[in-house]
């Protein structure tokens, strides 16, 4: 018969409260997702029985009067021997794997696989009881994760699905205009490790990545657009890509480097109104100035003219 105290290394002075304390951070450590191996796996359920014969002040009792039911310990023991022969079918899982940062093996059926599932698979198919073993005041730590997402999907909002460490798929509803490391909450869905306490929330914070060309800054979205100094004198109307495709913007005569011009309606969703898309203009001198061109120019200057260091 295992010694509980000696497995979650406390005395047997201990109090409920550090024994929860030693328990949770073992199981945090060992847990298969984390650490995986058969080793860790056999520690891991070492410790889950530990603490489910002394995890509550009635269950510490009753070991200490050396009443604990032999029947439960058998059991514990078949189950670790079940487990052994399961060993090509580890019921663990990776959400790492190459198929992409939330892929887990278990499919698609993410509306049958619950927290229970997961017990029984991990204890040999016996459930543990959560009329004896549930303790609301069981510390419980937050989870956090971090989801990619293209800048349009930041931009114009989007639906991720991913994978918790219990095996539920989560539908994550991402909002128009959320920002870098902004952070999403689902309240009590947490890892079904925690079987006795309180479930963990879920935190889902959003990195955004880069788009070249584009820059968010508050709602509005900046571009720059190069244009010839022929168009930048005449006038133009070019193509122009923004976050819904490209739209045509029309550059006036006259423009110059620096010149900024604004597509209405553009930039990014925020509630019942969007920003606005700023385009800032660089004109562009030819890279092979022909001799013609000089020519005409120079004909050109002596009839119109202008020291832009004197314009106001």
């Amino acid at each position: 018969m295992i010694d509980p105290y000696k497995v979650l290394g406390v005395s047997k002075d201990a109090t409920i409260d550090e024994i929860k304390k030693a328990y949770r951070k073992l199981a945090k450590k060992l847990h298969p997702d984390v650490n995986p191996g058969k080793d860790s796996e056999k520690r891991f359920k070492e410790v889950s029985h530990a603490y489910e014969l002394i995890g509550t002040k009635e269950a510490k009792a009753i070991f200490d009067r050396g009443e604990t039911d032999e029947q439960r310990q058998h059991e514990y023991e078949e189950s670790m021997s079940s487990q052994k022969r399961k060993s090509k079918n580890p019921f663990y899982y990776n959400t790492q794997q190459k198929a992409g940062r939330y892929t887990s093996p278990l499919g698609d059926d993410f509306d049958t696989f619950s927290a229970n599932d997961f017990f029984e698979n991990m204890f040999g198919g016996r459930k543990t009881s959560r009329r004896q073993s549930y303790d609301p005041e069981f510390p419980t730590e937050d989870e956090l994760y971090h989801l990619d997402i293209e800048f349009k999907e930041a931009v114009l909002g989007t639906e991720k699905m991913i994978t918790l460490p219990s095996g539920k798929r989560l539908r994550v509803t991402i909002p128009a205009g959320i920002e870098e490391g902004q952070k999403l909450k689902f309240k009590g869905l947490g890892s079904a490790e925690m079987e006795y306490g309180r479930p963990a929330d879920v935190y889902v914070q959003i990195s955004v990545k880069t788009l070249p060309g584009f820059k968010r800054v508050g709602a509005d979205i900046f571009t720059e657009l190069s244009v010839s100094f022929f168009e930048a004198i005449l006038g133009a109307e070019i193509e122009v890509p923004t976050i819904d495709g490209g739209v045509l913007l029309k550059v006036p005569s006259g423009v110059s480097t620096g010149s900024k011009l604004r597509i209405r309606e553009k930039g990014v969703i925020s509630g019942h109104t969007r920003g606005n898309q700023i385009v800032t203009i660089n004109v562009v001198m030819p890279k092979d100035i022909k001799p013609e061109l000089k020519e005409s120019i120079k004909k050109l200057s002596k009839t119109f003219s202008y020291n832009p260091r004197m314009a106001t």
